[in-house]
């Protein structure tokens, strides 16, 4: 956690950063060695004042090169992250040198990411061959810091970016794969020249990669989806695989009826967890309320969904999906929009 909210600050403060950076107010000669070293003193204090030390430290520019590059051997990880986000942004030439020694041999994981994620300036700025040394960092013996070298792959258009997918997809670490499966969900159509190696990834060891894959292959899939999510919440014995199942029900565009029925089997489920996550679906999807609760002793549990499924049976026929409100509702029963009146219905 405190990883992602480290990274999630670097990429803030370097967003704001930019534009500005680029404004480039001078600062007064006299005292700028003196604002430059406390600048970099604060960089590695609170997390909000070393956001706004990077940001003064980007509009200064140049001048604060040299206290950036010895930052970047500051005893506190958090001086040295925003120090190489600096650096990066800024993006001088003697500045190269000391970003790349940072990716080979900096301790903190989180300092690695931030410096391979930000070398995306070197090759917008500089015009540096930033490939070899991204391509080192995604073997990295961190997979966190692999995963933002995969980032920067992806979101910069690297040409072997492709095989590189392919890849891991085979054999990569938990969190590429990950990671590699976000980004094919993100891919529509062209994602699904992935399919072959997404499905292989069902049976994986690790139950968080079937997570993933279930997830990716249902996002993929133009039809018979609940089905498929059937099939593998009745076949994986992981709850949180089973969860995910349920959970992307409510992804499939439109939804069948019947997915009604896989909700209920979930609220069967012998994992008091399932149980709860299908009761919340069912009750969002159906917007109906019959006193099941997934802690409630089994006798209490069985009288509520008889109930939930006599109200199905009476009701089926004549349920239909609203994919605005992305629920069930009876023909003839849709609510009325907040604030209409029959004024405005007369319009």
């Amino acid at each position: 956690m405190k990883r992602s909210i480290g990274i999630a600050l670097v990429l803030a403060a370097a967003a704001l950063s930019v534009s500005v950076g680029l404004a480039g107010e001078p600062a007064a000669k006299g005292d700028q060695t003196a604002r430059i070293a406390k600048l970099c003193k604060e960089l590695g204090e609170t997390e909000y004042g070393s956001q706004g030390a990077c940001e003064q430290l980007i509009q200064i520019g140049s001048p604060a090169v040299p206290a950036l590059i010895e930052a970047l051997k500051d005893h506190r990880p958090q001086a040295r992250w925003w120090a190489v986000a600096a650096l990066c942004n800024l993006a001088p030439e003697e500045g190269y040198p000391a970003v790349v020694k940072v990716l080979e041999s900096d301790p903190n994981p989180l300092v690695r990411s931030t410096a391979v994620y930000y070398l995306r300036h070197y090759r917008n700025k500089a015009k540096k061959d930033i490939w070899p040394e991204v391509e080192k960092a995604l073997a990295d013996k961190d997979p966190e810091v692999g995963r933002w070298a995969l980032r920067l792959m992806v979101e910069e258009g690297y040409p072997e970016v492709d095989k590189r997918l392919r890849e891991i997809l085979a054999g990569g670490s938990s969190a590429l794969r990950s990671y590699a499966l976000s980004h094919i969900r993100d891919m529509g159509d062209k994602g699904k020249a992935y399919m072959p190696l997404v499905r292989q990834l069902l049976s994986a060891e690790e139950p968080r990669i079937r997570y993933d894959a279930v997830a990716t292959v249902v996002a993929l899939m133009d039809s018979g989806q609940l089905d498929f999510l059937r099939e593998t919440f009745r076949k994986d014995k992981d709850p949180a695989v089973k969860e995910c199942a349920l959970r992307c029900i409510t992804v499939i565009p439109t939804p069948p009826v019947e997915c009604f029925e896989l909700f209920v089997e979930g609220m069967q489920s012998g994992d008091e967890k399932v149980r709860d996550t299908a009761h919340k679906l069912v009750v969002k999807a159906f917007k109906q309320y019959f006193g099941f609760g997934a802690k409630l002793p089994l006798p209490m549990r069985e009288a509520a969904l008889r109930k939930w499924q006599d109200w199905y049976a009476q009701n089926r026929a004549k349920l239909e999906w609203h994919p605005d409100l992305r629920k069930f509702l009876p023909q003839g029963t849709r609510e009325k929009a907040p604030g209409k009146g029959k004024d405005d219905a007369k319009e």
